[in-house]
C-alpha cells in the first residue's frame, strides 16, 4: 500500500468514526472513570471510551487524511498526515497504559480499547510516514545516480 492510500483509508475510517460517534444510539453509558470534561462521554460501539475531545480529534484526523489524499501534492501531504498520526497516537497509546495519565489528567479518555486503536493507527502512521518513504528512497537513489551517470 502507498502512503496516499493509507491517508484515504485512515481518513475514511477516522471521519466515519468521528461523525457516527455523535449518534446517541451508538454510545452506551457505562461505568467509566470520572473526567473533568464529561461532555459526550460514553462507550462508542460499546468498545471505545470517548468524550467530545476524542470525537473532534477523530474528525480532524479523518478530514486531514482525505485532504491529503485529494491534494495536488498528495504524496508529501499523505506522508505528513501519517507522521502526524504517529506523533500523536503513539504517545496517546503509551499514556493510556499508565494509570496516572490514562485520562490525560481528567480531560481525555485514553484507556481500554483506545490504547489498541491509538497504537494501531500510530504504528501504521509510523510505517507509512517514515519506514516506507525511507525504503522507497533507498531503492530510488541508485536508479537516479545511474541515470545521471549516463
Amino acid at each position: 500500500m502507498h502512503p496516499r492510500q493509507f491517508a484515504l483509508i485512515a481518513g475514511i475510517i477516522l471521519l466515519a468514526m468521528g461523525v457516527t460517534s455523535f449518534i446517541p444510539a451508538l454510545n452506551s453509558p457505562a461505568e467509566l472513570p470520572p473526567l473533568q470534561l464529561e461532555t459526550s462521554y460514553g462507550l462508542y460501539l460499546g468498545l471505545f471510551p470517548l468524550n467530545i475531545l476524542n470525537k473532534l480529534a477523530l474528525i480532524f484526523f479523518g478530514v486531514g487524511g482525505l485532504m491529503a489524499y485529494f491534494s495536488k501534492n498528495a504524496l508529501p501531504a499523505s506522508v505528513r498526515v501519517a507522521r502526524g498520526m504517529a506523533a500523536v497516537m503513539i504517545p496517546a497509546a503509551i499514556l493510556g497504559l499508565i494509570p496516572q495519565t490514562n485520562t490525560l489528567f481528567g480531560y481525555w479518555p485514553l484507556f481500554g480499547n483506545e490504547v489498541l486503536a491509538h497504537g494501531l493507527f500510530g504504528l501504521l502512521g509510523a510505517y507509512f510516514g517514515y519506514a516506507l518513504p525511507a525504503k522507497a528512497k533507498r531503492k530510488i537513489e541508485p536508479l537516479l545516480r545511474e541515470a545521471r551517470s549516463h
